[in-house]
């Protein structure tokens, strides 16, 4: 995928996002060059659901060095405006003056690299295959049949730079709003309803006129004459009458469309965004979830930010545990002289003494004063001086 082939291939109309059994996926669909051949769907991208939307924000590395600005290097015609329309462009502004089809294999060998980061970036596709089609055809180097002509790769490069000018201008202030609505309150344990702290975010910022670039935080709740709130005390007064309705969004072809009801999804179903303890990257939970670690594996095992923290506290209250030490030191002892020779390696004695710890440990962990856990530790240490003996 993404070579000089690609671009001669089957006609790339759209790339869609959905959400599918609780994973992200991006549906490209094709028009093949055999005209006989019905709409063919091809699956680019499939993983954890909210792992698209986690990456573009870089809520799931600590490395802040990657920049999504690279994405403004795709745009290879220079204007002087942040939004332009199809009178900004001309025939003249697609003129290369590289050979074409090398030009096109370094496009696409960067666009792979940007994908590689931004795995959303997928969506950018059909603008830029509509675009690089457009200049195969200008050039005399593509004779399929589905041909793209002058309009239509102005229309597409209009969108693409749209999309990715939007993207780079404002990504700083989403992730601001973001963390403000699902993090903020998570961080110091406070749980109200997601749904609840958006309205309310929405509501302060609309009170002290601050444009939010996600300005529709909960389009489930409305007046009863449908009317745009003009205070925010009467957005706090709808909160105990929220609609209770499943969300149904238009088609998903766009990397704002996707954030936007990513957005109103996550507020919809009360998620919440954490910071786990042990990575320090980012994961989505409910917001009544106790949860502190995410699912991620840690780097060199196959267990989980979770089961590692378990693990650890674990290890941690049994090593204080006075049972738990002296257990430890027969252990040890027993080890040492396998090691050294004097006790023979096919020996039980390890097992045993972990049998016998598990029979004290629970009797321990149900004593209910300090002399009857001593009294126990007495025991242990006689039954398991008999064991060594």
């Amino acid at each position: 995928m993404f070579t000089l082939k690609d671009i001669t291939s089957d006609f790339l109309q759209s790339a869609i996002y959905i959400e599918h059994e609780g994973k992200d996926k991006i549906i490209f669909e094709y028009l093949p060059n055999n005209k006989m051949e019905t709409q063919k769907k091809r699956e680019v991208y499939s993983d954890d659901r909210f792992s698209l939307f986690l990456n573009i924000f870089n809520f799931d590395t600590t490395d802040n060095s990657i920049l999504i600005k690279k994405i403004q290097d795709l745009l290879f015609i220079k204007t002087d405006y942040d939004e332009i329309n199809e009178f900004d462009l001309s025939e003249n502004d697609f003129s290369i003056s590289d050979d074409v089809e090398n030009f096109i294999t370094k496009y696409l060998d960067n666009y792979k690299t940007i994908v590689n980061l931004y795995p959303i970036t997928y969506m950018l596709y059909p603008d830029i295959f509509k675009i690089l089609r457009y200049l195969l055809c200008k050039n005399n180097l593509y004779s399929g049949c589905y041909k793209v002509d002058v309009d239509s790769a102005v229309d597409s490069y209009v969108e693409l730079h749209n999309s990715i000018i939007f993207l780079t201008n404002n990504l700083t202030k989403m992730k601001k709003e973001v963390i403000d609505i699902f993090n903020l309150f998570a961080e110091h344990k406070v749980k109200i309803p997601t749904s609840e702290i958006a309205l309310i975010y929405q509501a302060y910022n609309q009170e002290n006129k601050n444009e939010l670039v996600f300005n529709e935080l909960n389009p489930f709740i409305r007046t009863t004459t449908d009317e745009i709130f003009s205070f925010w005390e009467d957005i706090i007064k709808t909160l105990p009458n929220k609609l209770d309705a499943p969300l149904e969004f238009p088609v998903c072809d766009s990397i704002i469309k996707f954030l936007r009801q990513t957005v109103q999804s996550l507020i919809h179903e009360e998620m919440s965004l954490r910071k786990c303890k042990n990575c320090n990257r980012y994961f989505i939970t409910r917001y009544s979830s106790l949860a502190e670690y995410c699912l991620r594996k840690v780097e060199g095992t196959n267990a989980t930010c979770q089961e590692y923290a378990s693990k650890k506290t674990y290890k941690k209250k049994q090593a204080e545990n006075p049972l738990y030490q002296v257990f430890t030191t027969y252990y040890n002892r027993i080890y040492g002289r396998i090691r050294r020779g004097t006790l023979d390696k096919d020996s039980t004695l390890l097992d045993d003494i972990k049998v016998l710890h598990q029979e004290f440990a629970s009797k321990y962990d149900n004593a209910k004063d300090k002399d009857s856990r001593e009294k126990i530790i007495n025991l242990f240490i006689l039954e398991a001086d008999k064991l060594l003996n």
